[in-house]
């Protein structure tokens, strides 16, 4: 079932949390609302699931008008952070909670809990307390939980946020699984950018409010329109450069002594800022061929399988990476800046 959300906005008070909202979630897609803290990604999930009323504009579910409808009338199920799960009740019975509030025979209930059980993997795990299960266990009832109630539409707000790096990689490969083997509808917050990328169809980015932008994972990461965009989607450090046009395609880009030519249809001639991701900077000692960024190692980090440089030059202080760590660099070495096309991107005037 689809979402439609028409020029929402969301007051507290004097507060605007959601600032006049528009877009569409189609059926049967696993869309990311992504933004860092305070944005309004979860007050926009919230407005989704009922928790919450919008002080303007129209949310539609399937068609249907339900901007005034408390959260039991709109056929959807949400994942909490916090998992929610009752400490004094088995997982059947966690799963079962919600169908039996819902008028469901207890029978019933319980088969149908036991086979969202096994949809997720925990199958045998009936009779435990949500004590003895695992962080990526008790998300897994969570999971269950909302399933089983066979919602239009399921929402998940920041769920892999309390797991470990390995978990939440496994977490988001297994919700994402399920999302497509149930041809689900699904809303996702996070403001982990990987994470988003990793599960989503698409990716609407929010930022005081409004929608920054949206789109396609590479879409966003590729070609972001804002300087913020391109700060938030990945790593990158902006840069002062120059902009003239070769044709309808491409502009090439000065950077201090470097030049650049890179796949762009919309910038116009005159300076710019630019975005300079690390995957498009190759660090080799000074002086470095023809055509290469001059600059100087300001910062220098070791992380086991790389390291990280602060490097200053003409055009700015850039964040580079390098997978010699055999041979780090040493603050105040002269290093010279290959730039590759893909990575360096205008965002602004």
């Amino acid at each position: 079932m689809s979402v439609e959300f028409r020029d929402v906005v969301k007051r507290y008070g004097n507060a605007t949390a959601v600032a006049g909202v528009s877009f569409t979630v189609e059926a049967g897609t696993l869309v990311t609302l992504l933004g860092p803290s305070g944005c309004g990604k979860t007050t926009t999930l919230r407005l989704i699931a009922g928790l919450e009323l919008p002080s303007e504009g129209r949310i539609l579910i399937a068609g249907r008008d339900v901007t005034n409808l408390s959260a039991t009338q709109r056929d959807v199920s949400m994942v909490f952070q916090s998992y929610a799960l009752f400490p004094h009740m088995s997982v059947l019975e966690n799963v079962c909670y919600g169908l039996l509030r819902s008028g469901i025979a207890k029978a019933e209930a319980a088969a149908r809990a036991r086979d969202g059980l096994k949809q997720v993997g925990l199958d045998g795990f009936e009779a435990r307390q949500p004590s003895e299960l695992s962080g990526g266990q008790q998300q897994r009832v969570a999971v269950a939980r909302a399933l089983v109630l066979k919602p239009s539409v399921l929402l998940f707000d920041e769920p892999l946020s309390n797991l470990d790096a390995r978990l939440r990689r496994q977490m988001r490969e297994e919700i994402r699984e399920l999302q497509r083997s149930l041809g689900l509808t699904v809303v996702y917050v996070t403001h982990d950018q990987q994470e988003a990328m990793a599960v989503s169809d698409r990716i609407i980015v929010m930022n005081a409010g409004l929608i920054e932008q949206q789109g396609g994972p590479r879409d966003l990461y590729e070609r972001p329109a804002t300087p913020f965009l391109a700060r938030f989607m990945g790593e990158s450090t902006p840069a002062r450069g120059a902009v003239r046009r070769l044709d309808a395609a491409r502009v090439r880009v000065r950077l201090g002594e470097a030049e650049i030519d890179v796949a762009d249809q919309h910038a116009a001639d005159g300076d710019a800022t630019v975005a300079v991701r690390p995957e498009a900077i190759t660090v080799e000692p000074a002086p470095g061929p023809t055509g290469a960024l001059a600059g100087k190692v300001a910062k220098a980090s070791y992380l086991g399988t790389h390291m990280e440089y602060s490097i200053t030059t003409a055009a700015g202080t850039l964040f580079a990476t390098c997978p010699r760590v055999e041979r780090p660099l040493a603050p105040g070495a002269a290093v010279a800046l290959v730039l590759a096309p893909r990575g360096v991107i205008v965002v602004g005037r």
